[in-house]
């Protein structure tokens, strides 16, 4: 998929949630979901910590019904949960693969462009102009055979960094006069990839990273 398709695609994803953000309900994590996932520091962090401190402010009575991560990602896959997508005695496998998998990889170079939305979340979209981003979730997706949504893996994978999740908090933040979609596209190496586990429950999210691997 070249870059004009891609911008396509986040184009028609954009006509078709926007009609729909902000009416559902964020549900609670329980038990932990593993992930695998690009981490994003140093001056991008800050560059999207930039990004939702402008969306916070056009908030208004609805910040309760929002969550603003501290820690941002880019999701390659989600395995699923222990017990339920696979068995405890899995975790290594996964570790192992995962690694035997990413030795023929080395940093590649992505692309961060306008904001876009889910039903329930505000994220920036993820442009991959060399395709070794698409390339690796494919790989990962073959190799590793479970997932918590498989209907959003291979051609249906669509990268992206969530800055805002929302929880019934109507349209009001997109619809908003001072909300803008357009941002200076912004490059991004991927030099890292973790894999780990997170939780939501009670207010409280838990997050721990379980293998990081260097390219």
């Amino acid at each position: 998929m070249n870059i004009q398709q891609q911008k396509k695609r986040f184009e028609k994803n954009w006509k078709t949630f926007s009609k729909k953000f902000g009416n559902t309900p964020w549900e609670e994590d329980p038990d932990f979901l593993y992930f695998i996932e690009i981490p994003v520091e140093g001056d991008t962090a800050s560059e999207i910590k930039d990004i939702s401190h402008s969306l916070q402010g056009l908030c208004g009575d609805r910040r309760d019904t929002l969550n603003f991560p501290k820690q941002f990602h880019i999701t390659l896959a989600l395995p699923g949960r222990k017990g339920v997508h696979f068995q405890g005695n899995d975790v290594k496998f996964m570790e192992k693969e995962l690694a035997n998998i990413l030795k023929n990889f080395s940093s590649f170079e992505i692309e961060l462009g306008d904001l876009n939305c889910f039903s329930n979340v505000v994220y920036r979209e993820v442009h991959d102009p060399t395709g070794k981003l698409y390339q690796l979730h494919d790989e990962i997706c073959k190799t590793i055979p479970f997932s918590q949504n498989p209907e959003y893996q291979f051609k249906n994978y669509i990268p992206h960094l969530s800055i805002l999740y929302a929880n019934k908090c109507g349209s009001g933040i997109i619809t908003h006069s001072e909300f803008s979609r357009k941002l200076s596209q912004t490059s991004m190496k991927v030099e890292k990839i973790h894999f780990g586990k997170a939780r939501s429950t009670n207010d409280k999210y838990q997050r721990k990273v379980l293998k990081e691997i260097i390219l």
